[in-house]
């Protein structure tokens, strides 16, 4: 599983912020996917799945008002929320 990194503003632990101030959301699946998401916890699998994502506490809202839609569909409208990433100096 990656670390707490919100999907909208690109905030993460690296802000100082404590790992309570992130929200993992999960998406919708399709039946296929839910099997194949059964399976692999069958095969003790582990990773980060592409159907949930983090968010901070500013946009955990916003994700979870889209969390009843497929996660490709989701991540596309929610990719229009995006910020530019920070630059590192």
């Amino acid at each position: 599983m990656r670390p707490p990194m919100c999907l909208i503003c690109y905030r993460s632990l690296g802000d100082d912020l404590p790992v309570s101030s992130f929200k993992l959301v999960r998406f919708a699946l399709t039946p296929e996917e839910e099997a194949v998401e059964r399976e692999q916890a069958r095969e003790g699998w582990t990773g980060h799945p592409a159907w949930e994502e983090w968010f901070c506490d500013e946009h955990t809202a916003l994700a979870e008002e889209h969390s009843h839609l497929h996660w490709r569909e989701a991540m596309e409208l929610l990719a229009q929320q995006r910020k530019p990433p920070r630059q590192v100096r």
